[in-house]
Order: structure tokens, then C-alpha cells, then sequence
């Protein structure tokens, strides 16, 4: 494996690519696993915290980038679902693209599933086979480079990569590289498609190299994701906290700014002049004026209702509601940016607010569907990377 400022070259058995959007790769017995937090930061991790190491290899936004001539491309990969007490997380899928159009798609093999304890102190994996195929075709043909998006919701150790014509590393990008960091909501597990995850949809508008650190329900402000964030490469940071810390009651209004801050700092001890945009949530429709902890409502139908379920009134008494947060958010914004820092404020309710209820119904009422993942992302794109955006886009020019 060598690495360069963005991505790493693997050579698998049968040919060679190029792994991007991930932060840190760990070898298994017969591959490689793309990691999306250094694993010299997992000994951070709470003492339960097999939900966290789950979510962090999870693949969303991590792709393969080859140049080839080979009209069908065969993965040999190890796929991990997860599964968390009784609920199982959607299955996903493969995205073959050249020159950013989808030319294949591939259901993704469930090849064993770590099944986790609510609790998140226990994983266990049952393997259902050792490997998978995964069969991308038909591709165009001649020479070309071929983007393959892994499945957002799932852990891939890649182990082979196979074309009817030899396989090798695409060149590096030389697209400016945005990495942003989220919950679930950023995680986009519920999406049909990886390139529909929103920060993945939302780069490819702007012309963009994205590192995806959104983590299903570990938006946490922890120290170890930002020293991963003042290491790894950026151009632009975006940041967009509080559904998790209000779903799990973990700060309230006394601790959250100041945390916050305190996560900033310790990017900018890499990131000392990168523009940073601060996102807060979008709207939870009926929790955003309610603290948490936050519950879920299980129907006969099989659907599901995530809300807060915290008593209102501890609002008086200094507890944090999504509502509160987003004025907490704002001023630290204004604080640092009256203090000559570059860094610019993103309402979350210009992505998804009360106007949009109607027309783009959150199916568990706090995670968007695919349409709207899609919809957040062009909103997020044109308030960020527009010509009249926070951060037009021939603003921001690829570092050495």
C-alpha cells in the first residue's frame, strides 16, 4: 500500500486501485478494510463502543478509482451488515461510474453480519460464507476511469479486484477535497444508492473530492474525530452537530458551546486557515422544541417513529433542545469569526425546515428518504459551493 495527500494505492491479487474517502485502512488475512477514523484513535473509544467502531467502518463515501479498459469489473469483498439489538440496518448496494454517469449497479452480498448488543458492550459476527463477488457490467468500452462507490451502510474488506483487461490505479484527483462531519443524517444508511448520501450527491454537483465522516448516532464533538480531522487532508471542513448530543442528552446548555469550541481548536491545530462551515440540524418535526434522551415507536406495519422524549420543561432548568442548540451554534460561529477566523454559519432549517414538512415527509420522523437526501444535498450545495455561496466554489483551489 502507498499513500498519497488523498487516497492510497492497494494491490489486490488481481489488480491494483486507488482507495479514496476513507481515513485509515486495516489489513485482514487475505485484504484490506477502508476505516474512516485512525485506528490509532480507537483506544479513544468509550468502553461500549462497539456501535462507534461499527459506524466508523462504515463505508459511506469510501470509492474505488481504476483506469481500465475491461468492460466488467469482479470484486471479490467481504460485506458486513449490522444488525443492533433487533434492528437491522439496510442493505446496500455497489455504484460503478465513469466521468460521474452510474454505468452499473450491483446488489451488495451480505457475507456475514455483526450482530451488536443494544448496550454496544458485545459485537459478534456470524459468517454466512468466507467472500463474495460482486459483478459490475456492463462498462463502456475503451480506456477510462471508473469510479466504484462502496455500499454507505455496510463494512467492505476489499479482497480482489478482476477485469476482462488489466486493472490499475487511477491517477490522483485533483479536485479540492471537502471533508465533512455529521450523524446519521450525514451517515445516510437509508439512502438507495451511496452516491446518494448527501455529501457524496452534493460533490459531485460542485466538482469536489469528499471524506465522509458522517457516523449513525456518534456525532459527538470527540476529541479523537477532531485531531483525525486536523490530520487528514482538507481544502474545506464542513461541520454539522446537535441531533446526537440532544438525542442522548450527553451535553445540555452549559457544556455544549464551549464543547464545541474546544472541537474547533483542535482542528484548527492542523487546519489553522481552511475554511470551516458550521451546519446545525435540520428540523426533527415534533421533538425540535423537546430535550431529550431520545425513543423509538415501533408500529404493527413495521414502521418505525424516532422522537425526543425529555420532559419540556427541563428546557428552564438548562437542558439542550435541537431548537436551542442552533442558537448555541450561532454564536460560536459569530464569536470566533468577530475573532478574524474563517468560519461562516449554516442554518440547518434552510436544508430541511417547517415549509418542507408536507412535501418531503421524513418516513421515521428525523431521517430524510433518498429524494431527500438528494434535495439536502443541491439545497447544501448552492448555499455552500454557489456563486453566492458561503464558499463559491472557484474559491477553493487544491493545496500542494
Amino acid at each position: 500500500m502507498t499513500s498519497t495527500d488523498h487516497g492510497t494505492t492497494v494491490s489486490l491479487p488481481s489488480g491494483t486501485v486507488r482507495v479514496e474517502g476513507h481515513l485509515d485502512l486495516i489489513e485482514t488475512a487475505d485484504g484490506v478494510r477502508p476505516v474512516r477514523i485512525p485506528v490509532s484513535q480507537w483506544s479513544h473509544f468509550p468502553p461500549a463502543g462497539e456501535i462507534l467502531r461499527a459506524m466508523a467502518s462504515n463505508a459511506s463515501g469510501v470509492r474505488l478509482r481504476v483506469h481500465t479498459e475491461a468492460t466488467r469489473l469482479t470484486l471479490g469483498v467481504r460485506c458486513t451488515r449490522i444488525r443492533i439489538g433487533e434492528a437491522e440496518r439496510p442493505g446496500d448496494v455497489f455504484v460503478a461510474q465513469v466521468e460521474g454517469t452510474t454505468v452499473a449497479v450491483a446488489r451488495a452480498p451480505d457475507t456475514q453480519t455483526m450482530h451488536i448488543s443494544p448496550a454496544a458492550d458485545e459485537a459478534i459476527v456470524i459468517a454466512h460464507s468466507e467472500t463474495s463477488t460482486v459483478e459490475l457490467a456492463p462498462l463502456p468500452a475503451g480506456p477510462k476511469v471508473v469510479t466504484v462507490f462502496l455500499p454507505q451502510g455496510m463494512t467492505v474488506d476489499l479482497v480482489d479486484i478482476v477485469g476482462d483487461a488489466p486493472v490499475l490505479p487511477a491517477p490522483p484527483s485533483d479536485r479540492p477535497v471537502w471533508l465533512h462531519h455529521g450523524s446519521s443524517i450525514s451517515h445516510c444508511a437509508e439512502a438507495d444508492l451511496p452516491t446518494s448520501v448527501w455529501p457524496v450527491f452534493a460533490a459531485e454537483l460542485t466538482d469536489l473530492d469528499v471524506i465522509n465522516l458522517g457516523f449513525g448516532g456518534q456525532c459527538m464533538l470527540d476529541p479523537f474525530v477532531a485531531d483525525a480531522i486536523a490530520a487528514a487532508p482538507a481544502d474545506v471542513i464542513s461541520l454539522k452537530v446537535g441531533v446526537n448530543i440532544v438525542g442522548a442528552r450527553s451535553m445540555d446548555q452549559r457544556t455544549f458551546a464551549p464543547a464545541l469550541h474546544g472541537f474547533i481548536d483542535r482542528i484548527r491545530a492542523g487546519h489553522p486557515n481552511t475554511p470551516i462551515v458550521l451546519c446545525s440540524s435540520i428540523l426533527w418535526p415534533g421533538s425540535d422544541e423537546i430535550p431529550g434522551p431520545s425513543d423509538v415507536e415501533f408500529f404493527d406495519d413495521g414502521g418505525i417513529r424516532c422522537f425526543t422524549a425529555g420532559d419540556p420543561a427541563d428546557i428552564g432548568r438548562g437542558a439542550l433542545a435541537l431548537a436551542e442548540s442552533r442558537r448555541h451554534i450561532e454564536h460560536v460561529v459569530e464569536v470566533r469569526r468577530q475573532a478574524g477566523e474563517n468560519i461562516s454559519y449554516l442554518d440547518g432549517l434552510t436544508l430541511y425546515g417547517p415549509a418542507d414538512v408536507d412535501r418531503h415527509p421524513l418516513p421515521d420522523s428525523l431521517h430524510p428518504d433518498t429524494a431527500l437526501y438528494e434535495e439536502i444535498a443541491r439545497r447544501f450545495a448552492h448555499r455552500v459551493f454557489g456563486q453566492e455561496g458561503l464558499h463559491p466554489r472557484a474559491t477553493l483551489d487544491r493545496k500542494a
